[in-house]
């Protein structure tokens, strides 16, 4: 039978993968994103914020990254595993795409994006979901290994179980597998020989599901992998959140407590709303699912970096933690 061997979860997404000296990039997106209100953030901001701005903050807080996921690739790779599932959420959606709430990718071969991938990401209609595009250090398109076997008998599994979960064999060529994904293979298992599982929750109103049911999921999701028949080591990832591009270092610290103590409860039933104000946090459910897949292992904080990078409070809470 199969057998989870590791798990982990760290945060994605363009604030690792720029240096800081870069980030005021990043703020002149923020500025025009259409999911919020830059100004309306920046009048309400606390003048205090000016003190995380500094050159040498965001030098240290990038270089705590690094080394965090400098310690989680040594951990994955004595972890030996021969297929990865990793939780996340789709990004560059269109509105006449379908917001599955659940769903599995079972095709044999995990595609990058097709080199239309900036028309795509620049349209109006993408903006307004994932924000205005970033640039991106690897424009080159890559293909990763699938696992058919194992993705059918998630999908068989967790439709036994209750769960009508969306399936999918071929991305949109000019969307590709996303960051949200890819970033397994970009920063942790770098010589992309391990197959995986991308399994997406929808972090898209009105198509998202509570936390509780995510918890839910999760459990099913341990039963679905457990019970795989394959002899194989298993990796589990949560990829994305916490908090961001709006930062609520305080939620963060809640979820963090939580996933620690193995405040299951309080993690069910954080405020819908709150996980909504920021266009990113909903991605915090993936580690819900997560944390209730290892369950009763609790998470280990491997560590926290609130990265802000703009006097408004945008920013991304940037956290690692890995079940023992």
């Amino acid at each position: 039978m199969a057998e989870i061997t590791f798990a982990f979860g760290s945060s994605h997404g363009p604030t690792i993968a720029t240096r800081p000296e870069n980030w005021d990039v990043i703020v002149e997106r923020d500025k025009v994103d259409p999911r919020y209100d830059y100004n309306e953030l920046l009048r309400k901001a606390n003048p205090s914020l000016q003190q995380e701005l500094t050159a040498e903050k965001k030098q240290q807080r990038w270089e705590a990254c690094q080394a965090a996921i400098t310690k989680l690739q040594t951990m994955l790779r004595d972890a030996r595993p021969d297929v990865a599932v990793v939780v996340s959420n789709p990004h560059g959606t269109l509105p006449d795409d379908t917001f599955a709430v659940f769903g599995v990718f079972r095709g044999e071969t995990l595609s990058g994006p097709a080199s239309n991938r900036s028309e795509r990401e620049n349209d109006a209609r993408v903006q307004r979901y994932s924000g205005p595009a970033h640039p991106r250090s690897e424009r080159v398109a890559k293909t990763y290994p699938g696992c058919p076997p194992l993705a059918e008998h998630l999908i068989a599994s967790l439709i036994d179980e209750g769960f009508d979960v969306a399936s999918t064999q071929q991305h949109r060529p000019e969307l590709g597998l996303d960051e949200a994904f890819t970033c397994f293979y970009r920063h942790y298992q770098l010589d992309g020989s391990v197959p995986m599982v991308p399994v997406t929750l929808s972090r898209y109103l009105p198509s998202q599901a509570t936390p509780r049911r995510c918890f839910q999921f999760g459990t099913a999701l341990r039963r679905a992998i457990d019970s795989w028949p394959e002899n194989k080591r298993v990796a589990l990832m949560a990829s994305g959140g916490l908090s961001h591009q709006i930062m609520d270092e305080e939620l963060d610290h809640i979820v963090i407590e939580a996933l620690r103590s193995k405040d299951f409860e309080r993690l069910c039933t954080l405020p819908r709303d709150r996980l909504n104000l920021g266009p990113g946090t909903p991605e915090t459910l993936n580690w819900i699912a997560v944390a209730a897949a290892m369950d009763p292992v609790p998470m280990t904080l491997v560590d926290y970096q609130p990265c802000y990078r703009s006097p408004a409070g945008t920013g991304h809470g940037i956290t690692f933690g890995v079940w023992k």
